[in-house]
């Protein structure tokens, strides 16, 4: 009960089952299966949640980056040091994470002339935080669109959840630890031409997105786990800590207290909403290296659904009719089209949107995905060309939607192949003894949650690597049968995009 309280709280008043348990069905195995046959292997983690870290800040440092004096002395309160980590455990390095003043709701001001100076402070940080160079998101479009369908096609009755930010940050990593032509491989499939060009990118995603005033939260966070017997190359090291926000530490893969230390700061990030997934999380003995990332999104519906009006309707699956609650509403809105969907946004308090795309009759989520005109909507930040302000009566079914994805076969296919081979890998600018290192699990964990108060996501990618005008008219906009959705950063970036067939 403690991490769902926490999570309600993360979000304010939200209804208490926007946040239930995992059904038992979606309970995983060991999903840290002991790979063996290669003579050194190392486990990479990398994810998305849905909790923002306590990491320690350094003083002056306006932008964020890390800290190496922030070693563990083991005398913090409650028995764990500012990053999450148990007791005992040292950090080599701590990220710092940008300040942004909390947003300043306008109930708490008596008056426009207090509530001004404190509105436009917290206004004026978040968009010196979120003006990045331009260009900074050049080639996301590309691997958003080449990497969405491959991991949601397929399974016409399940539903998935696939967040597109979670494995590009999880590559940009890989590349970081990897050389030659299995860098290469990660750059193509990231549309960068450099690994220098990529961390500055990567970076400046991190910065675009991060969002934590109170009201709203889109946070990554990331560490590394060292093998205290292992050389590594400090400068790899420290490029991960300064450019990706990286908390490192540094201990005994064979030793349980480890791999518990690490369950720990993932169920801290995500707030135990993958709790299941994360309890099969085991670290190899052998491992050389597990990178965790996480992905930190919460928002409040900027209108809220009146929870008077949900009642229960049926939706239609590939199976057969299923009863589910519908939340109910007639808004003013943008209501967009193409040649084969409709779609319309729900905003969200300084936090993007959620957008709801329903294929038209006779088509399926599969078949859009297939659709480049339907990609192009969904990585387009601005208006669409088909569009019209209209009334839209909604009606919203309620979801808690998770899924798990073997990214390996994927991957492959999108031309990373080299990091899967021991014989043709090079994780050179790791360590100096870099043979018989290979990929040898790739998989992301996801779950994506509405109700008439707001949106939750999580995603946990596990990567082991071994050894208005007023309307003319109206429109009804009926989510009675599978549809897509998509959630959007503040910055216009997709966060998570998934298929729902069975909410």
């Amino acid at each position: 009960m403690k991490n769902k309280e926490m999570l309600i709280d993360a979000i304010g008043d939200a209804d208490s089952a926007l946040i239930p348990a995992l059904p038992e069905k979606k309970k995983k195995k060991n999903v840290a299966r002991r790979i063996v046959a290669v003579a050194a292997c190392a486990a990479l983690l990398v994810g998305g949640s849905v909790i923002i870290p306590k990491l320690r800040k350094a003083p002056g440092i306006t932008t964020g980056g890390y800290d190496t004096t922030a070693a563990v002395t083991g005398d913090q309160p409650g028995g764990n040091d500012p990053t999450g980590a148990p007791q005992g455990l040292l950090p080599v390095a701590a990220a710092v994470y940008p300040e942004l003043p909390q947003y300043p709701e306008e109930k708490n001001y008596s008056d426009w002339e207090d509530y001004e100076p404190a509105y436009n402070s917290w206004k004026d940080a978040v968009q010196r935080l979120h003006d990045q160079p331009k260009g900074y998101r050049d080639g996301f479009d590309a691997f958003f669109a080449s990497t969405a369908e491959t991991f949601l096609r397929g399974g016409e009755t399940e539903n998935r959840v696939y967040s597109p930010l979670s494995l590009y940050m999880a590559l940009a990593l890989s590349a970081e630890v990897t050389d030659g032509n299995s860098r290469r491989q990660i750059l193509d499939l990231l549309s960068q031409e450099d690994i220098e060009t990529l961390r500055a990118r990567a970076r400046s995603v991190w910065l675009a997105n991060f969002m934590d005033d109170g009201m709203a939260k889109c946070v990554l966070a990331t560490s590394l786990w060292l093998n205290d017997s292992i050389a590594y190359n400090k400068g790899t090291v420290d490029t991960a800590a300064e450019n990706y926000y990286s908390s490192v530490y540094s201990g005994d893969p064979a030793s349980a207290d480890y791999s518990k230390a690490l369950q720990n700061w993932l169920n801290e990030q995500t707030d135990g909403l993958l709790e299941d997934y994360v309890s099969g999380i085991r670290m190899d003995p052998l491992s050389v290296l597990t990178l965790a990332s996480t992905v930190n999104y919460s928002g409040k519906w900027r209108e809220k659904f009146d929870k008077n009006a949900t009642e229960e309707g049926t939706f239609r699956t590939t199976g057969g009719d299923k009863a589910c609650e519908f939340m109910k509403a007639q808004r003013l809105m943008t209501y967009n089209w193409g040649e084969h969907f409709a779609s319309i946004g729900m905003e969200l308090e300084n936090n993007g949107q959620m957008r709801l795309i329903l294929p038209d009759e006779g088509y399926s989520p599969a078949d859009l995905l297939g659709d480049a005109q339907v990609l192009d909507y969904m990585t387009q930040n601005g208006v669409w060309k088909n569009n019209k302000n209209t009334l839209v009566n909604l009606s919203v079914p309620k979801f808690d939607v998770s899924s798990q994805t073997d990214l390996r076969d994927g991957l492959q296919e999108l031309g990373v192949t080299d990091i899967f081979d021991p014989e043709t890998s090079d994780f050179s600018p790791l360590t100096d003894d870099p043979d018989g290192i290979a990929l040898g699990k790739a998989e992301q964990d996801a779950r994506v949650l509405i109700d008439e108060d707001g949106c939750k996501a999580a995603a946990l990618t596990v990567m082991m690597y071994c050894g208005s005008a007023m309307p003319e008219d109206e429109v009804d906009f009926i989510l009675d049968r599978p549809f897509l959705f998509e959630i959007m950063s503040e910055t216009g970036l997709p966060l998570f995009v998934g298929v729902v067939n069975a909410p």
